[in-house]
This record gives structure tokens, sequence and C-alpha cells, in this order.
């Protein structure tokens, strides 16, 4: 066990980097904004702290209802019908 919470997010450097780049830039692009490096980092930090939880609860949701799909097609697979019925 990593110490981790559900729906902490862990990114590699290289992902956080690309990130903080892509945040820079789009400030950039869409607002002619520069944004310092720092800044950039900081805003990552605060939307992933604020959509992380969310992102995870909804892809729980989202592999709970495919598992139980997934378990009915296999109950009607599996089951052997019972003479009679």
């Amino acid at each position: 066990m990593t110490g981790r919470l559900p729906g902490d997010v862990e990114i590699s450097l290289e992902e956080r980097k690309a990130l903080i780049r892509d945040i820079a830039e789009f400030f950039d692009t869409q607002f002619e904004q520069e944004v310092s490096e720092f800044r950039a980092e900081m805003i990552l930090d605060f939307f992933l702290e604020k959509l992380s939880p969310v992102v995870y609860n909804s892809a729980i949701v989202d592999a709970r209802a495919f598992l139980s799909e997934r378990l009915e097609d296999m109950e009607a697979t599996l089951f052997a019908k019972a003479p009679g019925r």
C-alpha cells in the first residue's frame, strides 16, 4: 500500500512537466497572458486537488456499471437451464 487515498492522482515527473507547459500555452493562446512555470504549477495542483475526486468517483461508477453488466451476461451464459424450465 502506497499510503495514497482513493481518488489521489499520481502523475510522473514527465507528465507533470508536460501539463505545466500545456497550461502556460493555454493561457498564452486563449487569454494572451503569460503564466510563469510556478503559477502554471499552482494551477495544475489546484485542479488536481479539486477534480481528481470527482473524476475518480465517476470512473468508479462507470466501472461498477460495466462489471455489473458483465456479471449479468456471465450468469446468463454459465448457468445451465434446469429441465422443465
